[in-house]
């Protein structure tokens, strides 16, 4: 008895089979390997995934104006620059709403007398005129940006400002005002929505023009009122830089040195999540908690340090000679320290892993984590010392040391680390950078370190490794 024939695939083809019919088997038995290709390689590409974290966590930590939201910008564009690209539109009214705060501001300054606000050979003629001739036919050009900012501020957070800002946060006699909005409010979404809507109101659109076209108008005396030497002098004198803060800076920046600089001052914990626009990242997507900063705003802290990978706190070591905006008792820099010392004695944080970062940032994370910290903000630090502040003045501990850039960064960088020794529940590894959160070159260096750490512990935290 003959064994039983075997099946075989693909069968062979009858004898009678038809050069029409043979044509028809090829083609049926390609697409039939497509296909099963197809599938083959969707199944390794989910096993692939498999492998592969599907989020990490990461916390922004540190006092206002620390540089979070800047941290936070570099992030989307190193890692999803076409998404960064797709916002950059939302953040024109802002930019203008923070010149324009900024003109205003240096306006409203100027209009209380001082003797720097005149000229040597110019004195006012009237109380109700402080200003020199010069300033004063400025001051008229520039009227139309009050109407500008009305308007702005309106489009952005509505005419009712969030109710829980204190009056610390509205006002700070040495810094133009900032846009305020409440956490989830998804403005820039929601910006995007109106200018690609078709419903959008004729008259929003109108005015939106009419914005554009007085800042082109106003441009040349925005420039010739920074440059006058009356207003350096009246700033100087006033101990007020604003060229450190987000709005009035000429010349002019390019759009994405603007849209790093903008700021949007939130209240409350603002969630963001980037997508890796990367098929070589090992980590999907980055889901990054904005913290409030001001004193009011930590308590909230605690609550996101579970199942979080990385905490990242940054540290402004430019503030030195700065008070809270909240508390003119309290210096920003001593601030900064007590923050950093609370952070690395914290239980809930015993497993973690530091590196302290000589940069814009500092980083700290949960169990089977990382915690780095960037001193932020070294290039107005230098530019402070260079100018003749002395930081021993402000900090004592820094006695006779030379008063130089270099060995300031050292001497709070050791500081901090210090502290990480002597607060910290275990003995912790720490690495050191030093950068600025506006050089997105200095930046994505660090931030490619940044990245390794939590891709580490997203593999740990899911028992890849």
């Amino acid at each position: 008895m003959l064994p039983p024939r075997r099946n075989v695939w693909p069968p062979p083809p009858p004898a009678s089979e038809s050069d029409a019919e043979r044509a028809d088997r090829i083609e049926a038995e390609r697409e039939a390997k497509r296909v099963s290709n197809a599938i083959d390689e969707s199944l390794a590409l989910e096993r692939e995934q498999r492998k592969r974290p599907s989020n990490a966590k990461i916390l922004l930590l540190g006092q206002a104006e620390s540089g979070k939201s800047t941290i936070l910008k570099n992030f989307q564009l190193h890692f999803a620059p076409k998404a960064f690209q797709a916002e950059a539109e939302a953040w024109r009214p802002v930019i203008h709403l923070n010149l324009v705060r900024s003109v205003n501001f240096v306006l409203g300054l100027l209009e209380i007398r001082h003797p720097s606000t005149y000229s040597h050979d110019q004195q006012p003629t009237s109380s109700d005129s402080p200003l020199s001739g010069h300033l004063r036919r400025l001051s008229l050009s520039l009227a139309p940006l009050r109407q500008v900012e009305e308007s702005l501020s309106n489009r952005i957070a509505g005419s009712r400002p969030p109710e829980d800002i204190s009056e610390a946060d509205r006002y700070n006699p040495a810094k133009a005002s900032e846009i305020s909005l409440r956490s989830g409010s998804g403005w820039t979404a929601f910006l995007r929505f109106r200018r690609g809507s078709t419903s959008t109101d004729r008259n929003d659109k109108a005015e939106e023009t009419q914005t554009r076209r007085i800042l082109s108008a106003c441009a040349a005396d925005i420039m010739t009122l920074w440059a006058a030497p009356e207003v350096q002098q009246g700033l100087r004198d006033r101990e007020i830089t604003l060229q450190e803060q987000s709005g009035l800076r000429v010349p002019f920046l390019s759009p994405l040195d603007d849209i790093l600089r903008a700021r949007v001052h939130t209240i409350g914990p603002e969630e963001h999540v980037i997508n890796m626009e990367s098929t070589t990242e090992n980590v999907r997507s980055w889901t990054v908690y904005d913290m409030g900063g001001s004193t009011s705003q930590r308590l909230a802290w605690a609550q996101f340090f579970d199942s979080v990978h990385v905490i990242i706190f940054l540290a402004p070591i430019s503030a030195f000679n700065e008070t809270l905006a909240e508390n003119h008792s309290v210096n920003r820099l001593a601030d900064s320290l007590k923050l950093w010392r609370t952070i690395c004695s914290n239980k809930l944080l015993i497993s973690v892993e530091f590196i302290l970062v000589r940069a814009p940032v500092c980083l700290s994370a949960s169990a089977a984590s990382s915690n780095r910290q960037f001193l932020n903000k070294v290039d107005i630090l230098t530019r402070k010392i260079q100018s003749g502040i002395r930081f021993a003045e402000h900090v004592t501990s820094f006695r006779n040391k030379p008063n130089e850039p270099k060995e300031v960064i050292k001497y709070l960088s050791d500081a901090f680390a210090t502290i990480n020794q002597t607060y910290s529940p275990r003995k912790r590894k720490m690495h050191r950078h030093v950068t600025c959160a506006i050089d997105t070159k200095a930046t994505s260096v660090v931030i490619n370190d940044i990245r390794e750490v939590i891709l580490l512990n997203a593999l740990t935290a899911t028992n890849i490794l």
